[in-house]
């Protein structure tokens, strides 16, 4: 990579996704969120996937969101959302990058996303505050790629 990566922003879900932003925010790079298939059809972030792909900007800071169980989500679910999260986290300390959590609402807050706001405002504000990654948040689907840029240029704006 010939420019050096300034932050990295995750949205640790399974439809998340890893933004690389440079220092003035800048996207150098977006990566949906690898994953695998289990044993029992369901999907799980692949920890040797993201390991490579973090590999690739060495040193640089990371922004995670820090998540917890959501209102009405079955035991199942939770816990493949807790094990994903713990997997992101667990790559990012092996690799030895410099990790903050960072609080859904309060990356929000600093975005103006109002509370309760559907996907498609994180999608729009994400595209506005990062110009060069409009191309990349075309779709609904998208809202992934829209919280960890949101949540990279935090990181990178807040220190």
């Amino acid at each position: 990579m010939s420019t050096a990566a300034a932050h990295i922003g995750i949205d640790p879900g399974l439809t998340g996704a890893i933004a690389v932003l440079d220092d003035a925010g800048s996207l150098l790079a977006l990566h949906d969120m690898p994953t695998q298939a289990t044993t029992t059809g369901r999907n799980e972030i692949s920890a040797s996937a993201l390991a490579d792909l973090l590999r690739q900007y060495p040193n640089t800071p990371a922004t995670i969101e820090r998540v917890g169980a959501r209102p009405g989500e079955g035991a199942v679910g939770a816990f493949s959302f807790g094990h994903g999260f713990g997997t992101v986290l667990a790559v990012l300390a092996t690799l030895s990058h410099p990790t903050r959590l960072v609080q859904p609402a309060v990356w929000k807050r600093w975005a103006a996303i109002p509370p309760g706001a559907d996907k498609q405002a994180s999608i729009g504000t994400a595209a506005r505050m990062v110009p060069s990654a409009a191309s990349h948040l075309t779709l609904r689907k998208h809202d992934g790629r829209a919280d960890a840029l949101l949540i990279g240029l935090y990181g990178l704006r807040h220190p």
